[in-house]
């Protein structure tokens, strides 16, 4: 199915604006990262309070994510267990415990009457949570690296290079935003995260095999002109296949719940970025890498 028919939009030719544009939200971003230190991570990375509380009636897993909210004591999450309504876990910032409970018991929006036990009540160590942090770097970087070794194979290296640098944008874009709107880091974010690699770099691929079909027709070495027309006629599917996928994700982030809501945050910032770059990105670089260093690319 083509949406867009014979489109012949300059691409390559807009690539500094959008060079500009991702260096722009990049870099605001990290120097807000920088600023705010360990408030970047949740309980996971960086240690906590956790508890596990059975309430004798049913409470809404919303309605006390309402209660807490109030307290302003940064980050934390409410986790349902089973589906009875009545056992949560909670976990928050170092020391928070003991204000979370006391909202509880005498809050407006969870009831009064709703009396609860607190069956657990513990920390999150800060040791377990570098733990956590290193294994979830080392599954990125495996992960990256066999991604670059695919495509050095199947490709060569200068497009696996352009593809991979696009990996590494769309992660740092991703990364920014949240640091600026102000959301943690949690388990949850690096499963994003590595969705949103994954979902990058198969764009990527696309447009990368129409290219190296379009040099062995041409046999031209006018990679301006190849690229450009191969983002043109690799179009139509790019809008489909993003037009699908963000479909579900903004269900997913408008109704999945506050539970979900960083999650599906970063899967549609992430997935909104990676069409983005798989454009505008991954080919301008290797325009640019051309430009600097002549390459005949193989076919």
């Amino acid at each position: 199915m083509e949406l867009i028919k014979n489109a012949n939009f300059n691409y390559i030719g807009k690539r500094k604006i959008a060079y500009i544009f991702s260096c722009t939200v990049i870099i605001w971003g990290m120097v807000v990262f920088g600023m705010r230190g360990k408030e970047n991570f949740g309980v996971d990375f960086v240690g906590g309070d956790m508890l596990n509380l059975e309430f004798d009636q049913k409470v809404s897993a919303a309605d006390m994510r309402k209660t807490i909210k109030k307290l302003d004591i940064g980050y934390y999450s409410v986790q349902a267990l089973g589906e009875e309504g009545k056992e949560f876990i909670i976990k928050s910032a170092p020391g928070t415990s003991e204000k979370i409970l006391n909202a509880l018991r005498g809050g407006k929006t969870v009831r009064e009457e709703n009396i609860f036990t607190i069956k657990g009540k513990s920390s999150v160590a800060p040791s377990m949570s570098v733990t956590l942090r290193k294994k979830a770097l080392y599954a990125f970087i495996v992960g990256i690296i066999g991604m670059l070794l695919y495509l050095t194979v199947r490709f060569e290296f200068r497009f696996a290079v352009g593809a991979t640098l696009a990996i590494f944008h769309d992660i740092l874009f991703v990364v920014a935003m949240l640091a600026i709107t102000k959301q943690q880091i949690d388990a949850s974010v690096i499963a994003a995260l590595l969705t949103v690699a994954g979902y990058s770099v198969n764009d990527t691929v696309v447009i990368f095999d129409r290219v190296r079909e379009n040099i062995r027709k041409t046999r031209s070495t006018d990679y301006f002109s190849i690229f450009n027309s191969s983002i043109n006629e690799t179009l139509s599917r790019t809008i489909l296949t993003s037009l699908t996928t963000l479909f579900v994700v903004f269900l997913l982030f408008f109704m999945g719940g506050e539970a979900l809501h960083t999650f599906s945050f970063s899967l549609l910032v992430g997935f909104l970025i990676g069409t983005y770059s798989t454009i505008y990105i991954a080919t301008s670089i290797l325009i640019d890498w051309h430009r600097f260093s002549p390459h005949k690319f193989k076919v």
